[in-house]
Formats: structure tokens, C-alpha cells, sequence
């Protein structure tokens, strides 16, 4: 059995790609979408093609969109289309057939989308696609569970974070220093790994990391971890700030605050970290490195993504 490729953007047909361009050009006063992102004008197209164009298969494909630049609502509104059209719960184990399905329907509505929006009938129209979208949307928006903040989220009990799993803003860690692979510490690696994710949830929203769990759920504790510390809880956080400060930088420290758990007898620490005002490097062996939280995992983003997320993340940014 072949490994199913990962989903990391949207695709547009080449051919309808000035078509895209021309309806967020800043130039084109006409456009109720100039300046608007990408996809915005993805959006409108897929439901525009859901409502009256159909779907058209792609010719040939060019990437428009990564996936790390959907908001949680967008990828509502993907799926929603994608149950529509198969009237079935499970197609969203398939997130290649759900993005196919999003990108044929954009495909098949771009042509309306601009003769409509540079036609003289758009007030009416833009009235009747927004009562569509918004129908299509609660299908699957109203019965998601609202998305929670920060705040929220760090007044769980630390049991029912647990039971929870990971998630776009929860994150196990076993440990800060233990490797319990190699059975042996190792601060720098270890170290290293948890500042890259609390650069990831920096970069993004903020989120909780639990240290001391696994991956499995399994409460670990930090037995290991403090027995290299001389057992001192004050030790540990004197431990995770040098990190922080050596990976991330000595201002980022203020932006994660521990505390520390008692679950089945075993001390768990969990880190509340704050989104930052500004972008978050990881700094390691020499290399500067840029990473965002995407679903339950810290993504990597490269130099042009990285520029591309700044600036529309941090906007006022000089």
C-alpha cells in the first residue's frame, strides 16, 4: 500500500489563474474583492461553483493556497461542501478527496464569480451567495465545538487535557531532559525540542505543553527529569528559562508561565505560553528557523512562507 501523499495547499487550474488575479487586483475598483487574500477569492469561487457551476476537474494544477494559511472556519467551510457533496460523514478521513472536491468546485464557479462581480447584477448576487455560504457554513460550523481560548483552555483540569489529546493547542512532551529512548539525559536536545513548540504556539494562537506526558497519553511524570535537577521543581523552571533563553531569546521568557500537576500520583508540568506580538526564530546550530502551529503538530514554514505568514499575521509590523 502506497503512503497517501500529505495535503499542504490548494490548487487552482492554471488557466483560471489570472481569472483569480484579476478579482483581488487593488487596481480593479470594480472588484468588492480587491486587495482581499487568496483564500478569500478561493472561497467565493468554490462556493459559487457549489451553488450553480458544478465541479470541473483541473487541467493543470497550480499551487494557490497553503494550508497553513486557512483559518479554522475556512476549513469548516471546506469540509461542509465536501460532506454536501457526498452526504457522507466519512469523506472527511479522505483530506485529498475533501481538498479535490473544494478545488473542482472552485474551478467550476471562478468563470461566474468574476462575470457576476464585473456584471451589473453583483448586489443582488453577493446577497444570495452570502445566504448560500452561510447555510453551507452551519451546517458543520454550528455543530463544531467553539473553539476555545488560551485562557479557557489553561483552566482545564489537567485530566481532561489529557483525555483530550493533542490538538491545535495542546502538546505532550515526556520530558525537558530524559531521553527514554537512549535511557539516558540529554538537556540540549531535549531542551531544544520543547523551545521549538513553544516558538510554534508563539507564532501562532498560544497553547498548553504538558511535560511529563506522552504521545499515548501515558502520564509519565518528571521523575526523570528532576532526579538531574536535584529533585527541585524551582530547578526545572531555572532550566526551561536558559532554554528559552538560549534558543528563543531572553525577552520571550515572560511569555510562558509553568505550573505545575499531580496526576496519579506523578507531578506533570504544564507551560502556558502567549501568543507573541511579534515573530518567534528558533535558533539552532547556526540556523534561524520559523514554525507555526497547524492542527495537533508544529509545521516548518520556509523563508517566502515565513515572510508571507509575518506579514499577514503581524500586519503593523515595520
Amino acid at each position: 500500500m502506497t503512503e497517501e501523499k500529505k495535503v499542504d495547499r490548494l490548487y487552482v487550474d492554471k488557466r483560471d489563474l489570472d481569472d483569480f488575479k484579476k478579482l483581488n487586483d487593488k487596481l480593479q475598483k470594480d472588484s468588492p474583492f480587491a486587495g482581499s487574500e487568496n483564500k478569500d477569492i478561493f472561497l467565493a469561487a468554490m462556493v459559487t461553483g457549489y451553488h450553480e457551476g458544478g465541479r470541473v476537474p483541473l487541467k493543470t494544477k497550480e499551487g494557490y493556497i497553503m494550508k497553513t494559511y486557512l483559518h479554522p472556519e475556512d476549513l469548516a467551510l471546506i469540509r461542509a461542501i465536501a460532506i454536501a457533496e457526498e452526504n457522507n460523514l466519512n469523506v472527511l478521513l479522505d483530506e485529498q478527496k475533501v481538498f479535490s472536491i473544494a478545488e473542482e468546485y472552485a474551478a467550476g464557479g471562478i468563470q461566474i464569480l468574476k462575470a457576476k462581480v464585473f456584471g451589473e447584477g453583483y448586489g443582488s448576487y453577493t446577497k444570495k451567495l452570502e445566504s448560500e455560504l452561510l447555510r453551507t457554513l452551519e451546517k458543520t460550523v454550528l455543530t463544531q465545538p467553539k473553539r476555545q481560548t488560551l485562557e479557557e483552555v489553561a483552566e482545564l483540569p489537567i485530566s481532561d487535557l489529557i483525555k483530550s489529546g493533542e490538538s491545535n493547542s495542546v502538546e505532550f512532551k515526556s520530558s525537558l531532559i530524559w531521553d527514554y529512548e537512549k535511557k539516558k539525559p540529554d538537556k540540549s536536545l531535549l531542551g531544544m525540542i520543547v523551545a521549538r513548540t513553544i516558538s510554534c504556539f508563539m507564532n501562532s494562537d498560544g497553547g498548553v505543553i504538558l511535560i511529563g506526558v506522552g504521545n499515548d497519553k501515558k502520564i509519565l511524570g518528571l521523575e526523570n527529569d528532576l532526579a538531574q535537577l536535584d529533585g527541585s521543581t524551582d530547578n526545572f523552571e531555572l532550566h526551561l528559562t536558559n532554554m528559552i533563553n538560549k534558543y528563543l531569546g531572553k525577552i520571550k521568557g515572560p511569555l510562558v508561565h509553568v505550573k505545575f500537576h499531580t496526576v496519579e500520583d506523578k507531578q506533570v508540568a504544564a507551560l502556558i505560553v502567549k501568543k507573541s506580538p511579534r515573530p518567534v526564530y528558533i535558533k539552532y546550530e547556526g540556523k534561524s528557523e520559523f514554525y507555526i502551529r497547524s492542527s495537533n503538530s508544529c509545521q516548518p514554514l520556509d523563508v517566502s512562507e515565513a515572510t508571507e505568514y509575518v506579514r499577514e499575521h503581524w500586519p503593523d509590523l515595520p
